[in-house]
């Protein structure tokens, strides 16, 4: 679990390593580290020079840009980590609901409510982690979480990840078969196989037409009537499966949007 703190009251952050110090000494099992900013302005700028960190524990009054700001900002940035609010007042629990904190700790920090803080991010990471599939950029190695993942598909040697938010990533260039770069997200049972070249996440699935797909968020794809067809099978088989719809109410989805467009 990587941490940033940034705190601009040298007291205040150097009790706040202290206790993470101690933390970290009584979970020798868990991989934590963390690195401290003295300011806004740094944390700022290494936001944008190096990889997310799995939580963020930000002062919220500071100099310039404030925590709050901070948080907002790595949540238009798609991040879905954890974010803990510091404060000598409770006057700003209410500003913070936009960067949909996970805690709030006011000041002077009690290491017990610290610890705990910590214990759930910890969890919450984990779990996010082993949710999640690295792939490499020309950037860079990135996270992508799988729930985020709507498709993925092979286009000019490379794998092109179509995500909830509208933005796509791409892989750098594919040295082994499709099936076999896509085998993690092929053993979770939310993807599946539809096309050579095209994997599909089940449950972002709203509305299957003769060559459309609807996902979650009004996002469209369109393929051939083959993979539709194919496609609406999968789809069928996994809600009966998973006991979330019946197989009755798929067909009449299916039914409904099918004559919608005809």
């Amino acid at each position: 679990m990587r941490i940033a703190i940034c705190d601009d009251d040298e007291l205040s952050r150097s009790m706040l390593i202290s206790h993470l110090n101690r933390y970290i000494a009584a979970h020798a099992e868990q991989e934590i580290s963390y690195t401290a900013f003295a300011g806004s302005d740094e944390l700022i700028f290494a936001l944008d020079t190096q990889n997310d960190f799995d939580v963020y524990i930000l002062d919220i009054l500071m100099p310039g840009t404030n925590g709050i700001d901070i948080g907002i900002t790595l949540r238009r940035r798609n991040y879905d980590g954890i974010i803990i609010f510091l404060t000598s007042s409770q006057n700003y629990a209410v500003d913070s609901y936009d960067a949909k904190a996970s805690a709030y700790l006011l000041k002077p920090i009690e290491q017990s409510k610290l610890f705990a803080s910590l214990e759930a991010a910890y969890a919450a990471t984990i779990a996010k982690a082993k949710d999640s599939i690295i792939i490499k950029t020309k950037s860079g190695h990135i996270r992508l979480p799988m729930d985020n993942i709507l498709y993925a598909e092979a286009c000019r040697r490379v794998i092109v990840y179509h995500l909830l938010t509208g933005e796509t990533q791409e892989s750098t260039t594919l040295r082994v078969p499709f099936a076999q770069a896509m085998q993690t997200l092929l053993a979770d049972n939310r993807f599946s196989l539809c096309a050579q070249g095209l994997i599909v996440n089940l449950s972002h699935i709203t509305q299957i037409a003769n060559d459309e797909v609807l996902f979650t968020g009004q996002q469209r794809a369109y393929f051939n009537k083959k993979t539709c067809l194919t496609l609406r099978s999968l789809w069928t088989e996994y809600w009966a499966n998973n006991k979330k719809w019946c197989k009755q109410c798929i067909a009449v989805s299916v039914s409904v949007f099918d004559h919608s467009h005809n």
